[in-house]
């Protein structure tokens, strides 16, 4: 299963989503790779038999992870920790990834096998003030639960997802509100009906004012927002919380309110989702029992359940809020410009051909660098892929590439606008050869046209 990150990461620990911990997290400071299975294990033990409990169908418990470091590796289940050898990997022809993660089985069950000593990984747990354990745990969680959804026939990945390029200040600010609103509503029941009422203002702007986002966030929002609930309870778990225990649980949930945004991988709809799902997720345990099969079968979002039927108040905006995300989205304008530009103006020359690389030959996770659109392309566009293809005829790799991602005739594909007399771009006798810096690989395409357009799909 191939599955396109943004950042490069997995929703790993839910207190990078929002700020700095309400409480403060089990810390580990271990490092190594035997210590820290056993602490994963520990916490693996102790949360995933009970994830039907956080969320109704879901099954870990036969559930596994594999842990390497480039040296050795190390199996990870509810019963315990085991030593695997090169020879072992070789013979269920499993690869620790160079970086990040990827989804694989083991012995037939569904498993996660994760790089620890990927730097990215010690960043987080330093960024969010937590073990690189509880980051691991997070993140094999994370991409568990979502192989989950995606076998219970989750919607993702056919519509056009990814927040509208150039990047709005407005819209930001708005779903910052409704976050803020949502957090204070759950932090205290005595100011629930008070701070629901302003997040239903806030989410009733975004909805009249911006309808095209609205409707193109709803599954991004189901998805990752049951994502994000699930994460945040498992994590808070694996941290001593009693999930019975309203104020315990939420003492344990580590959001905070947003004062300013600094991380621009807030300030998108896909990282936006998870911690507007956790917290109106958790507002709804308390208070509606029986929603999650409502975001599993019905296609509702955890805030359009929570917020249905609240009559709005209006709120005015924080003045300091509304600059940090002005300064954050000028900074990524400028970068995305020299990005999409180019893009953009290639996809439009319809004089070259579009490369179809299948999104199912990707080797692991795909670091997309974030999803966005733009009315000028029907596809969403990948800011930064960063990644591996494994194609019959050859393979392709990715670094730093702007791209476009969509379905084609049924089929989900990477799509790359290429020219023949570019240098470093060489095609002849129906094969691909690649050398652009961003992108670098050999292999076979079949030839196909359409619409009056040269489609070259990856063999």
């Amino acid at each position: 299963m191939a599955v396109i990150a943004v950042g490069g990461l997995a929703a790993s620990v839910v207190a990078g989503c929002a700020g700095s911990s309400h409480n403060a997290a089990r810390m580990s400071t271990a490092t190594a790779l035997v210590p820290v299975s056993g602490e994963v294990q520990h916490d693996v033990a102790k949360v995933w038999p009970q994830a039907s409990r956080i969320w109704p169908g879901v099954v870990l418990k036969d559930r596994r992870i594999i842990l390497g470091d480039g040296k050795a590796a190390r199996l990870i289940t509810v019963e315990g920790v085991t030593t695997l050898t090169p020879a072992k990997l070789a013979e269920e022809k499993v690869t620790v990834p160079a970086a990040g993660s990827l989804y694989t089985t083991w012995d037939g069950h569904p498993a996660v096998v994760l790089n620890t000593a990927d730097p990215a990984y010690a960043a987080e747990a330093k960024a969010n003030r937590v073990g690189l354990s509880n980051v691991l745990f997070g993140a094999a969680t994370d991409e568990l639960f979502h192989s989950w959804q995606v076998a219970g026939g989750a919607k993702a990945g056919r519509e056009l997802r990814g927040t509208e390029y150039p990047l709005a200040v407005t819209p930001r600010l708005y779903r910052a509100m409704l976050y803020n609103d949502l957090l204070a509503a759950y932090r205290d029941p005595r100011q629930r009906r008070q701070r629901l009422a302003a997040a239903a203002y806030w989410n009733s702007r975004w909805e009249k004012e911006y309808p095209d986002e609205a409707k193109r966030a709803v599954p991004t929002d189901a998805n990752e927002g049951a994502a994000g609930y699930f994460d945040t309870v498992a994590s808070a778990m694996a941290g001593g919380a009693d999930r019975e225990n309203r104020a315990d649980l939420r003492e344990n949930v580590p959001y905070a309110p947003l004062d300013q945004v600094s991380d621009p991988r807030r300030l998108t709809l896909d990282g936006e989702g998870g911690p507007l799902g956790a917290i109106a997720g958790l507002i709804l345990e308390e208070t509606r029992k029986g929603w999650q099969k409502q975001v599993t079968q019905g296609g509702q979002t955890p805030v359009g359940l929570l917020l249905y039927g609240v009559t709005p108040v209006a709120e005015q905006p924080s003045d300091g809020l509304r600059q940090s995300i002005q300064d954050v989205l000028a900074k990524q304008n400028s970068d995305l410009i020299p990005r999409f530009t180019p893009l953009v103006s290639a996809y439009h020359d319809t004089a070259d051909p579009l490369l179809l690389v299948p999104l199912d030959s990707a080797t692991g996770d795909l670091d997309a660098g974030g999803y966005y659109t733009t009315k000028d392309v029907p596809y969403t566009m990948l800011a930064r892929l960063s990644g591996s293809f494994q194609l019959p005829t050859g393979t392709l790799r990715a670094d730093q590439a702007s791209v476009l991602t969509g379905m084609v005739d049924g089929h989900q594909y990477v799509i790359v606008p290429i020219d023949p007399a570019h240098h470093g771009t060489h095609v002849s006798n129906d094969r691909v050869e690649l050398s652009t810096g961003t992108l670098t690989g050999t292999f076979q395409v079949r030839t196909h046209g359409a619409g009056g357009r040269e489609r070259l799909v990856a063999q």
